[in-house]
């Protein structure tokens, strides 16, 4: 057991107070329902799991990407930006101020796309991305939220593994151009 009388003392705590019950630290070290799977050890899982803000935006998304379904299958595919999809959420077009927001948004719609471009026009507009998702890109993907994957999963389910391909880039670029003797012109 760690001496902080000193430290107790110096801050003007009182130490029969200030002590952790030895049988509680005892019961929380050894109990097997408090278990935390070795996985969630990880910083990066850790902070997906516990992001509020990520659990309900993925939510928020994925009911979304359900509304454009019928657009995806009889379409072809859906293409759409963050803005759009964060107008639908919120019911407003966003502000500066909601760029914590739209970072989140990005990044769940660059998971569920198929792919997406680099600056380019919408619907006449100039825009950062627009992200394509094809007929069935999203159906059975798994979400990006750790905390509501674990929800959706069943008994068996490999929650803590990567799917294929999830560090691909799915950036889309643009066609390059030819000089007239066959060499690119880029360059």
């Amino acid at each position: 057991m760690l001496d902080t009388s000193e430290l107790l003392s110096a801050v003007g705590g009182d130490k029969a107070g200030m002590q952790p019950d030895e049988k509680v630290v005892e019961r929380l070290r050894f109990d097997d329902a408090l278990k935390v799977p070795l996985e969630l050890t990880d910083l990066d899982l850790w902070s997906n799991y516990v992001d509020d803000d990520l659990y309900e935006m993925d939510k928020k998304v994925r009911e979304f990407l359900k509304g454009t379904r019928y657009a995806r299958l009889h379409k072809g595919g859906y293409r759409t930006t963050a803005s759009v999809v964060f107008a639908w959420i919120f019911g407003r077009q966003p502000e500066p101020n909601d760029g914590a927001v739209c970072r989140t948004l990005h990044e769940l719609l660059k998971y569920y796309c198929t792919s997406y471009t680099g600056a380019t026009t919408y619907q006449g507009k100039k825009v950062n991305r627009v992200y394509e998702f094809s007929k069935y890109s999203v159906s059975k993907k798994r979400p990006y939220s750790l905390r509501l994957r674990l929800e959706e999963s069943a008994d068996g389910d490999k929650v803590w593994r990567n799917g294929p391909g999830y560090r691909n880039d799915k950036k889309r670029h643009g066609r390059r151009k030819h000089s007239e003797n066959g060499v690119d012109a880029n360059v």
